[in-house]
């Protein structure tokens, strides 16, 4: 694997697997389904009839209170799959996926990942890096969300992003190799979408960020590190 695909100590909440190949768990014939922005592709509580493999776009998966509050665990994209943590224990779902962009995935039927998994080790090896990775973020999550605040929050999963996906720029700088939108970084943080630009215009003045098209340029990563103090 290389360095978007290890498990860091803090591994990003954004989860893109480009290099995973999944193709020994389907078909030759396996259909392509197509979630619009914000459509669910499965609830919290469903039984587990399948798992995706998210081959274009991103899925936010998240849990919800019994008073129906969202709490956002990650965020999954390129070759990533989601509904696989359910799948090994009480075949319920116990997350809810919704399509953060428009996706195209692959369903792998629930049987079929399990008969799979036992010929093909490379694909359980996948599987159970997903599995650890999502418990890890969600337990860095929980404390993120109790202890820090709004702008510990955002700068705390920079920092993530770019220990994650970084690529070091010929003139200086981390330009964190995956695009996120401020929507994106408001549902994984728990904060408004308003909150979260605010947060990165002051780090921009700050001379900490920069923008390079679309994507963030950490300017002083140490500087980030010493204001993401919480975990």
């Amino acid at each position: 694997m290389n360095k978007s695909t290890e498990a860091a100590a803090s591994p990003s909440a954004w989860i893109e697997l480009p290099h995973f190949d999944w193709g020994p768990l389907m078909a030759e014939d396996t259909p392509t389904a197509r979630f619009s922005k914000g459509e669910t592709l499965f609830s919290q509580g469903d039984v587990v009839r399948q798992v995706y493999v998210v081959e274009e776009g991103r899925v936010r998966l998240l849990l919800l209170s019994a008073a129906g509050h969202e709490k956002h665990m990650a965020i999954v994209g390129t070759h990533g799959m989601v509904g696989e943590c359910s799948a090994f224990l009480d075949g319920r779902h116990s997350v809810t996926a919704v399509a953060s962009s428009d996706v195209v995935a692959r369903p792998i039927g629930y049987q079929q990942l399990l008969d799979g998994i036992t010929r093909h080790p490379t694909c359980m090896r996948q599987v159970l890096w997903l599995v650890n990775v999502k418990l890890r973020i969600l337990a860095n999550q929980n404390l993120l969300l109790s202890e820090g605040t709004a702008a510990q929050r955002v700068i705390h999963h920079l920092v993530q992003l770019a220990d994650t996906y970084g690529e070091t720029k010929k003139e200086g700088g981390t330009r964190i190799g995956i695009a996120f939108t401020h929507q994106e970084m408001a549902n994984i943080t728990g904060l408004s979408r308003v909150m979260v630009s605010n947060v990165l215009i002051q780090l921009h003045e700050q001379g900490l960020t920069d923008k390079d098209k679309s994507h963030c340029v950490i300017r002083d990563m140490q500087g980030l590190r010493q204001r993401a103090a919480v975990i």
